[in-house]
């Protein structure tokens, strides 16, 4: 049986939602919900030695999530402020934190080789010290498939980390928002969606695969040779916050068994939906929910 093992790049954090604080960080909740899909996985990060950062190792502890990777340092653990307006999340996100500051010299090389796909976003790289940590991954590493989700935060990117990440992955997935931005950024025109995706196919070669994701309207998937719309079913929402993260997880989780893309869309899109008709980033998948994961991700 398939059993690569994921590798996460990126911030752990805590959400500070209505008074009430919530782990998370999108590459941890991906971590976190590829473990409740069966697969080990573990996060190249780092936690300040506060005592957020001792609660924030207790629960990549509790939640499965490996630990190989995690560093400790003097700077706070990182913190957002979440406000949700009809349950969609706009986020402020606190500078200057211990995630801003992975140290390559940290990262163990070796380990590195145990590990086939390797996953990471963009808000991480805004240091200069951890944007050197993951361009180490990169030339250290020899992954199979590396995801990019992209997951645009404000004020936290650059065109260069942009093009460096699209220069990396294999597979990359952005939103539909995010396909204006980033046609704009990067070729200086707001393009439509087919036509973003075909010219970034063109311009990086290492790139297999395309995700747009539409909430509730499932996601566009696009190779060099199909285009198709894979349809979510609607869900009661409660909150929206981790349900992209579940997606990448329970898409990749499906794709590296079987490297079918729309079977992968559809089961991410069934996990998607699962997070946002519970509340929190990482709801504990009931037995019976894991069982079906298992059974339809099966190559």
């Amino acid at each position: 049986m398939e059993n690569t093992k994921v590798l996460a790049f990126g911030e752990v954090l805590w959400d500070f939602i209505e008074g009430y604080k919530h782990f998370g960080g999108a590459p941890v909740n991906f971590a976190a919900h590829m473990v409740q899909c069966g697969r080990e996985a573990s996060i190249v990060t780092a936690v300040g030695t506060d005592k957020l950062g001792d609660q924030a190792v207790e629960e990549m502890i509790k939640l499965g999530v490996g630990q190989d990777f995690v560093q400790r340092n003097s700077h706070l653990t990182g913190r957002v402020m979440v406000f949700l307006e009809e349950g969609q999340p706009t986020y402020r996100i606190r500078n200057d934190v211990a995630y801003d500051y992975i140290e390559q010299s940290g990262i163990d090389t070796a380990k590195l080789n145990e590990y086939g796909a390797f996953y990471f976003g963009t808000l991480a790289q805004r240091h200069p010290v951890s944007k050197a940590a993951m361009d180490f991954i990169m030339a250290r590493g020899s992954f199979n498939t590396i995801f990019y989700d992209v997951n645009l935060r404000r004020d936290a990117y650059t065109k260069e980390v942009i093009e460096s990440s699209f220069g990396y992955c294999t597979i990359a997935k952005m939103n539909d928002e995010e396909v204006r931005v980033l046609s704009s950024l990067l070729y200086e025109a707001e393009m439509s969606q087919d036509d973003f995706t075909v010219r970034l196919l063109a311009d990086y070669p290492n790139i297999d695969l395309l995700i747009i994701t539409g909430g509730g309207q499932g996601c566009v998937i696009r190779t060099r040779s199909e285009h198709y719309k894979v349809s979510a079913k609607m869900m009661l929402v409660k909150d929206s916050v981790g349900a992209g993260d579940a997606f990448c997880a329970a898409f990749l989780n499906t794709y590296l068994r079987t490297r079918d893309a729309r079977k992968s869309a559809r089961i991410g899109n069934m996990v998607g939906g699962f997070v946002v008709s519970e509340s929190g980033a990482i709801p504990i998948y009931p037995e019976k929910f894991r069982r079906k994961i298992e059974i339809l991700s099966a190559g």
